[in-house]
């Protein structure tokens, strides 16, 4: 495994596919960041403004799965780039309703739904793509650069839309990234050579069932893939749903507003970035479990702080050592089963595996919002934080192969191979 982390970026559709998507991802941040903070404004309510990061997010649980078919049976290039067109349609419609003055939460909340959906669609089939973009020891790097991208535009977007909103007002603020989805879907479609599905799987046979249950079948088959679902679910469940509260938490406990919800996503991305650059080092010299069980109680702690922060600059702070741990144990993650997916069923196993997180993160958002209403947002996620260790605690003695579920095929000193390993290469 190569351990530079932007040597993807060596070949040419990366470089092309991965700079749209810095745009893109920058108009996506600017959006949830303008759309949360009005609507915090409006209502003062925990669940009504994680409702809004819930639409960015939650389509993934219904709309994934129909993207992992579309990927397994037609060009996931072509399929990508129509899902980008029909975002850019749908954020368009937003623009023109904040336009007309409308602030409604429901009717905001159900356009970000659509436009989320179209976008879930898609994801699928670039997820899919990855692997045949970049050699196997470079995936993992590959997967990382998706999150320099997103935190990017984390780190760019609030700013910049704390600017464009008093330049020029929401609507045109969410104008910009409509148009942002328009430069992505061009970028795909400079990328000329096609990404059909392996092993004669296109236009394969079987109903919509059927097609979706042999996905299900061949993740739960493939370990690497199941834990590394497993480990997604438990995360989404307790830790993301601070990044969806992150308005309400600045408003409500330290009396901040659009400027300071922005300085803390920022530090959010900072960390993300360097996060990412640290664990695709560091994945090159331990072992992928080794690395897993740390980062589990890095990111425990690391909410802890943010939950317990005593003033503005331990938010901030807090929020920068959640986006590193946040950002690392995503790319670890995944890149298990991106890494194990047959290349036949990679878009349905990879769009189950998003469907997992968005519905994970809508039920753990919703009941981090829900405790936080009952009773403040530093007992909420100092909850989240115990959860994470106890359902990590029960995951390992549940399962007592893990290790060899995570660590796959890579190749270890015998000084480093964990017991487990052993026993199972011995026949026992």
């Amino acid at each position: 495994m190569s351990n530079h982390p932007f040597v993807p970026l060596r070949h040419r559709e990366v470089r092309l596919l991965w700079g749209a998507a810095v745009v893109s991802d920058v108009g996506t941040w600017v959006q949830l960041i303008v759309v949360g903070s009005l609507v915090a404004a409006g209502t003062g309510s925990a669940i009504q403004t994680g409702l809004v990061a819930l639409a960015t997010f939650m389509p993934q649980g219904i709309a994934s799965p129909v993207g992992g078919l579309l990927a397994d049976r037609y060009d996931r290039r072509k399929v990508f780039a129509i899902a980008l067109m029909a975002q850019a349609l749908v954020t368009t419609v937003l623009a023109v309703v904040l336009g007309m003055g409308v602030r409604t939460p429901a009717v905001l909340t159900l356009l970000i739904l659509l436009g989320s959906a179209a976008g879930a669609t898609g994801a699928p089939s670039y997820a899919a793509m990855q692997p045949d973009l970049v050699p196997a020891d470079e995936l993992m790097a590959m997967v990382s650069l998706g999150v320099y991208s997103w935190n990017s535009g984390r780190i760019i977007g609030p700013l910049l839309g704390s600017v464009l909103v008093l330049s020029v007002g929401p609507a045109w603020t969410i104008g910009f990234n409509a148009f942002s989805f328009v430069v992505m879907a061009a970028a795909v479609s400079l990328v000329r050579r096609p990404f059909r599905p392996h092993d004669g799987a296109e236009g394969a046979g079987g109903s919509v069932r059927e097609r979706l249950v042999d996905g299900w079948r061949t993740l739960r088959a493939t370990p690497g893939c199941w834990h590394g679902v497993v480990l997604l679910v438990l995360f989404n469940l307790t830790v993301v749903p601070f990044m969806g509260l992150i308005p309400i938490y600045v408003r409500a406990e330290y009396g901040g507003g659009t400027g300071l919800t922005g300085a803390v996503a920022s530090a959010q991305g900072v960390g993300a970035i360097l996060g990412g650059v640290l664990i695709t080092v560091l994945a090159a010299r331990h072992r992928r479990s080794f690395l897993v069980g740390r980062l589990v109680w890095a990111l425990s702690l690391a909410l802890a702080v943010y939950a317990l922060a005593p003033n503005k600059a331990w938010l901030i702070a807090g929020g920068a050592l959640l986006g590193a741990a946040s950002a690392s144990m995503f790319i670890s993650s995944s890149a298990i089963i991106q890494r194990d997916a047959p290349p036949a069923s990679r878009g349905r196993v990879v769009s189950i595996m998003q469907a997992a997180m968005g519905v994970s993160y809508g039920i753990g958002l919703l009941f981090i919002g829900s405790i936080a209403d009952a009773t403040n947002l530093h007992l909420a996620f100092g909850v989240g934080s115990v959860l994470l260790l106890v359902g990590f605690g029960a995951l390992t003695l549940r399962s007592r192969n893990w290790r060899v579920a995570i660590d796959g095929a890579e190749v270890l000193p015998a000084d480093r191979v964990p017991h487990d390993v052993l026993s199972v290469a011995c026949g026992d």
